[in-house]
């Protein structure tokens, strides 16, 4: 059986992983929460030693780091998406660990389009560079070690109590009887944390994952149109989908100083993989629909 160490234990996907693996797991947080078996580690930098976090340990999910997000300096993220990855993966090394996975970031692709295993990465933003770098590093780093290396690279993962895009979306389905994604034909893929946690579970334990990188997806893609339907059908709602040209919204989102949304909401970023069941035999074991069973509402 394996022991596991989950950095970024308090967050969005690491607390749900950590009550599924229950006493299999440790976890490391950034301050002390009262969560049961974590420790806290300060700030993680290029410097934290991570040896005495890491006792009978076999299996790293790495999740910890800065996301996307105003007020991060590029140096930032290369000390702590970048560097501070590399320090945790050599000392994991240097204690024995079998196995150490990376979740990274779809964002590595870039921000919009197809994508699949044999696509060039062309990361379009100081996050998604550190990312990059962290994979690129940890390659290097582990070509001639003992210790196996999974990445996963996971689209926008949503679910009960996520943040981000997703919860912006909620919080607008919950406030008004309509949504501007009438006309929205794109394709988007998706991956709940529940999805995500059990494929990590499997990259944990599968012996042909070592060394492979996964894009992960958890079906069809589907476009923002569908996706916000599903999240109104989880909260009870029934708001009408307006016919808003394109070109319109991505004038309005230029408007509020947040063009980047345009692209989110309204281009493609597709995940095809076929690694996931060619390699891992895996398919997401819940389906959108029952993903969003799960959904309450959210403070406003």
């Amino acid at each position: 059986m394996n022991k596991y160490l989950i950095t970024g234990a308090n967050g969005f996907v690491g607390s749900a992983l950590m009550t599924r693996l229950s006493d299999q797991a440790v976890g490391t947080v950034r301050k002390e929460s009262g969560l049961p078996n974590t420790k806290a580690t300060g700030d993680i930098t290029p410097n934290t030693v991570w040896s005495e976090y890491l006792h009978g340990v076999n299996v790293v999910v790495h999740l910890a780091g800065i996301a996307s997000k105003q007020g991060s300096s590029q140096d930032d993220y290369n000390k702590i998406n970048h560097l501070a990855t590399l320090k945790l993966a050599e000392d994991a090394a240097n204690k024995g660990v079998r196995r150490f996975i990376f979740v990274s970031t779809i964002a590595v692709m870039g921000q919009t389009g197809s994508f699949d295993e044999e696509s060039i990465t062309n990361p379009q933003n100081d996050y998604a560079k550190s990312k990059l770098n962290a994979e690129l590093g940890l390659k290097k780093l582990l070509a001639d070690s003992e210790m196996e290396l999974v990445i996963i690279r996971p689209p926008l993962v949503y679910g009960e109590g996520a943040t981000g895009n997703f919860l912006i979306l909620q919080k607008l389905i919950q406030k008004l009887p309509i949504l501007p994604f009438g006309l929205s034909n794109n394709r988007r893929s998706f991956i709940s944390r529940d999805n995500l946690i059990d494929l990590i579970i499997t990259c944990a334990n599968h012996s042909k994952a070592a060394g492979e990188v996964f894009l992960a997806n958890e079906g069809p893609s589907i476009s923002t149109r569908e996706f916000t339907n599903a999240i109104a059908k989880g909260l009870g709602k029934n708001p009408i989908q307006f016919p808003l040209p394109g070109i319109v919204a991505n004038i309005l989102f230029k408007i509020i100083k947040r063009p980047t949304m345009y692209s989110q909401l309204f281009e493609d970023l597709e995940v095809q993989s076929s690694k996931l069941r060619d390699v891992l035999n895996w398919t997401a074991p819940l389906s959108l629909e029952q993903n969003m069973q799960n959904l309450k509402e959210t403070k406003l």
